[in-house]
């Protein structure tokens, strides 16, 4: 006991950040707006006439969701069994989608997920349930 799981964790982390990222997506496409829109003018045609963003961002929603799950035809692949693909494509998802304001928090949440893959590749771990870490009822 006492050990700290940072793979599981962050597996965790990232489920809820997609489910989330879903859900921000959904409603950005009713709710139009930037976190940028007063800063940038010029990024104006991503939320107009309807929100480029937020469909890209329902996209990425479900794309970490089949990742995190996984999705039958996505086990055993490098992406689930690997970490850095993870966190390079977890770095993009929540630098992208930043810029959509109801998917600021997902993308918070995102980029604390890629931090606990990049501790989890430090400390070496892998995806592979140990048997000792199980308990025994």
């Amino acid at each position: 006991m006492g050990k700290l799981i940072w793979n599981q964790w962050a597996r965790l982390i990232a489920l809820t950040a997609g489910t989330f990222e879903v859900i921000g997506g959904i409603f950005g496409i009713f709710y139009r707006y930037s976190m940028f829109k007063d800063v940038l003018k010029d990024i104006d045609f991503l939320f107009n006439p309807f929100n480029v963003v937020a469909i890209i961002c329902i996209v990425f929603g479900l794309i970490v969701l089949a990742i995190e799950l996984p999705l039958q035809f996505l086990k055993n692949t490098i992406i689930t069994t690997s970490f850095i693909p993870r966190i390079i494509l977890y770095f993009i998802i929540s630098a992208i989608s930043v810029f959509n304001y109801q998917n600021v928090n997902p993308a918070l949440y995102l980029f604390i997920a890629t931090l606990m893959y990049v501790r989890a590749a430090m400390n070496g771990e892998n995806n592979k349930v140990n048997s000792n870490l199980r308990s025994r009822v």
